[in-house]
């Protein structure tokens, strides 16, 4: 298994002997933990007629569905997990997945390993590797079967890599009128590896906090979310910024000088979750800041629309996403220069996203902890780094038909 434990994962296997421990010299007659096992998958395949360009699900994978052929590697994942109850307060889980990764392999990662204690029915305290509060339907991109649709929505989830963090989180519960009130607290070391522009890029380590507001009742759920993940020593556009600042042109000065090593990357969100009898809905709004030069701001959405009719439940979902920079960034250089002025280029237009896409599909519930799925998206994309060519290059001015089909199980 590819992966290197932080000090809060090795810390973590030593923890996870201190509940059993307790447990054995309790009065409880319970001296061995409760182990249950499971799993979860989904086998997909897309297609798509757009010759030379490659649908990307998300940023952390090196490809995806490819124009012109019937593709597997997009959507299909597997994933294992255990947990350990080791009494009424301590317990555990370890979960591992398998999918395609920036690197274009295979190779299972860790994504959920933590200890949990719980003192009462309104506290939780974590320690390990955990998740960010993005999903309405799931802890977890990964797990297909808790969604309604073949996907997250990729303009909006998509564009999220580092979901995943070695720390600790705290949520406290509380009654609130006819539903259950949950503020969720948390912080630790950001985790998550993305491809872009052809090449992986692996993040420096950076600090991540956060906090989630629920308010769940019966039929509808509410959700108010925040998060920041800041770099303090991210050194990967130095090159460029010292060969600016060697140019002897002042703007080409300026612009290297514009450049820090220190940014944040900021995420604010609302999401609502109605469901009443055969008929659900869900939407997602969300906005960003990326503080490095230039500045780039943007917001997303995404609506769910589906209605449950036996086992099947045929749905209608809309997503977009406008994320662009901000900041003056005009420069042109001479003939001379002309690599330095590619260069540049491609940096201050690197996560430039705008992107709308309208799908309808069905899902079917042919038999417990099994769904199949058949989804048509139209999307179109005046610039997309999800969509890219064959060398990885964002894709301009597209507009695809993507057809997707996935059987999402678990066990």
């Amino acid at each position: 298994m590819k992966t290197r434990l932080s000090t809060p994962l090795r810390l973590l296997f030593i923890l996870l002997s201190l509940p059993a421990a307790a447990a054995a010299g309790a009065d409880t007659g319970t001296a061995e933990p409760v182990w249950r096992f499971g799993g979860f998958g989904t086998f997909g395949a897309g297609y798509h007629g757009s010759d030379g360009l490659t649908y990307r699900r998300d940023l952390e994978q090196a490809a995806g569905h490819d124009g012109g052929r019937l593709g597997f590697r997009g959507d299909s994942r597997i994933g294992v997990q255990a947990s350990a109850t080791f009494d009424s307060r301590w317990s555990a889980q370890i979960q591992s997945v398998s999918r395609l990764d920036s690197e274009g392999k295979w190779t299972p990662q860790l994504s959920w390993t933590f200890l949990r204690y719980s003192p009462s029915d309104t506290l939780d305290v974590r320690v390990g590797r955990l998740g960010v509060d993005l999903y309405l339907d799931g802890d977890s991109r990964h797990v297909g079967y808790a969604f309604t649709t073949v996907r997250p929505a990729p303009e909006v989830l998509g564009v999220v890599t580092q979901d995943l963090f070695d720390g600790v989180d705290v949520t406290a519960r509380h009654p609130a009128g006819a539903g259950l009130l949950s503020l969720r607290l948390y912080g630790g070391r950001s985790r998550g590896n993305l491809s872009l522009y052809g090449s992986q890029y692996r993040p420096p380590d950076a600090q991540r906090l956060g906090a989630t507001l629920d308010w769940l009742s019966e039929g509808l759920t509410l959700r108010a979310a925040w998060g920041d993940t800041h770099t303090s020593n991210d050194t990967v556009l130095q090159p460029l910024a010292t060969a600016l600042l060697s140019a002897p042109f002042p703007l080409a000065r300026t612009r290297g000088a514009q450049f820090d090593t220190s940014h944040h990357l900021t995420f604010a969100g609302l999401g609502f979750l109605y469901e009443q009898g055969p008929f659900s809905a869900q939407g997602m709004f969300s906005w960003s800041r990326f503080s490095q030069f230039p500045t780039y701001r943007g917001q997303g959405m995404n609506v769910i629309l589906a209605y449950r009719v036996g086992a099947f439940k045929p749905y209608l979902t809309y997503s977009s996403i406008s994320f662009d920079p901000k900041e003056p960034r005009d420069l042109s250089l001479p003939a001379p220069y002309a690599g330095l002025q590619s260069a540049y280029d491609r940096v201050v237009d690197r996560l430039t996203m705008d992107q709308r896409s309208f799908g309808a599909g069905v899902r079917y519930d042919f038999a417990r902890d099994y769904a199949l799925k058949f989804q048509v998206d139209r999307i179109n994309a005046a610039e997309s780094i999800l969509i890219i060519d064959s060398r990885g290059m964002p894709a301009r001015n597209v507009g695809m038909t993507l057809y997707s089909i996935t059987l999402d199980f678990v066990f």
